[in-house]
């Protein structure tokens, strides 16, 4: 009797509180009722360190964050953000975007301004100022908190230099000296990334080191510049394969000992290191070769607020949490990449692989944002049937780029890459 009525209060029990039935929440996933959270769709999350970082910002700010992934693909990831910005969506706080989509985005009016609630005149003077009104800026308003910075490097293969007697490369001269002891060896002195989505950083790079404009093609020195890309094609010192990469294949065939040297952004340096190639005597950054103008680019990633975020008080807590010092110093040391913030990078005390070169790039060259597509097709076009025309080798080159006619991206960056051809 005793076994009939113990058996049948458990069953009550088991009913009451659906034991074995229903799947029971995690004790991390409960949010009180008096404590804020927030959604993030985070370019970050997976990576080493990051969880410890928003770990400790739940911590010091009582916020629960909930981490989504961004995808990993560029376009895919541009897609999904473009797509739950225009549709009203409110289920992500704050996302996180790079120059390409801030400078669409901020004039969309999509994202809710920061410059008095988080990017103050205080805060802001921390950042690149140049890049903050270029990048960040409309009418005024700032848009963006950047939190992780890239400086367009100089990667070298020193093993590769040390076969060709070469310390370094000084100038355009020792990669021809290079590229000499690497002829027929299927290793080349130089490597890129010249596929149609990726081929603009390059010749932004190239426009700048020769001191020309990447929105004038009449431009004498923008010109030369184009030129020497096409030279380095036709001597061979740069791949054919090079004009369907991306980054990532070029970063992988840097890794396997393919090219002397590259520009790159600084966050590669953990590819190179998880490779196990990171070395002063194996692959590493050095100072720029000798080129008319010391200038480089820079890339960073944001946080931008989702003007229909439902969360507004504890987003804003967040971004006024991670634009500050501690928590910027905080993060590069966590996650081992650079933080967007001056004054944590110049702090001698703040330790992190490759940052004596960082502060060599800030302290010797001009740093400008690097000019995307985007913003490219504001002022500078193929017009009519240039295309077509490039393709057939009708056209005259100073006939090519006029102001104010709007094509789509593709065709823009495809033509882009028919016009080094010309040359």
């Amino acid at each position: 009797m005793k076994k009939q009525v113990f058996c049948g209060v458990f069953a009550l029990a088991l009913a009451v509180t659906g034991c074995g039935v229903q799947k029971k929440e995690a004790a991390s996933d409960i949010v009180p009722e008096n404590r804020q959270e927030l959604t993030i769709l985070h370019v970050d999350a997976g990576t080493e360190g990051f969880d410890s970082f928003i770990s400790q910002a739940e911590k010091d700010l009582g916020i629960k964050i909930h981490i989504e992934k961004c995808p990993a693909n560029a376009d895919n990831r541009q897609a999904k953000i473009a797509t739950l910005l225009t549709s009203g969506d409110d289920s992500v706080d704050l996302i996180t975007v790079n120059d390409e989509m801030i400078s669409e985005f901020k004039h969309k009016g999509f994202l809710l301004p920061l410059e008095d609630t988080v990017m103050t005149e205080e805060t802001a003077a921390n950042f690149l100022q140049e890049y903050l009104k270029e990048i960040c800026m409309s009418d005024g308003h700032i848009f963006s908190v950047p939190f992780r910075m890239d400086i367009m490097a100089f990667w070298v293969n020193q093993e590769l230099l040390d076969q060709a007697g070469l310390d370094r490369l000084s100038c355009l001269s020792d990669l021809e000296i290079l590229q000499k002891k690497l002829q027929n060896t299927g290793k080349y002195a130089y490597g890129d990334a010249w596929e149609i989505s990726y081929i603009y950083n390059s010749i932004s790079e190239y426009v700048d080191f020769f001191g020309g404009d990447y929105t004038d093609w009449t431009d004498p020195k923008t010109r030369e510049a184009a030129g020497y890309m096409k030279r380095m094609l036709d001597t061979g010192m740069i791949s054919e394969e090079n004009l369907i990469d991306q980054h990532d294949q070029l970063n992988e065939k840097f890794i396997n000992g393919q090219y002397g040297c590259m520009f790159m952004y600084t966050g590669v340096l953990s590819t190179f290191q998880n490779a196990g190639v990171y070395g002063k005597d194996k692959i590493h950054m050095a100072p720029f070769p000798e080129f008319d103008e010391k200038v480089t680019n820079i890339a960073t990633w944001q946080y931008v607020l989702n003007k229909n975020s439902d969360h507004k008080e504890a987003a804003l807590k967040f971004l006024q949490y991670v634009s500050g010092y501690e928590a910027s110093k905080n993060y590069g040391q966590l996650t081992k990449m650079c933080p967007a913030r001056l004054d944590v990078i110049e702090d001698k005390n703040f330790d992190l692989d490759g940052i004596e070169m960082i502060r060599q790039y800030l302290k010797d060259y001009k740093l400008k944002g690097k000019t995307t597509v985007c913003r490219f097709h504001r002022s500078c076009f193929v017009h009519g049937d240039g295309v077509s025309e490039i393709c057939a080798g009708t056209e005259n080159r100073n006939g090519i780029f006029c102001r104010g006619t709007e094509l789509h991206r593709p065709v823009l960056q495809k033509s882009i890459v028919l016009m080094l051809f010309l040359f």
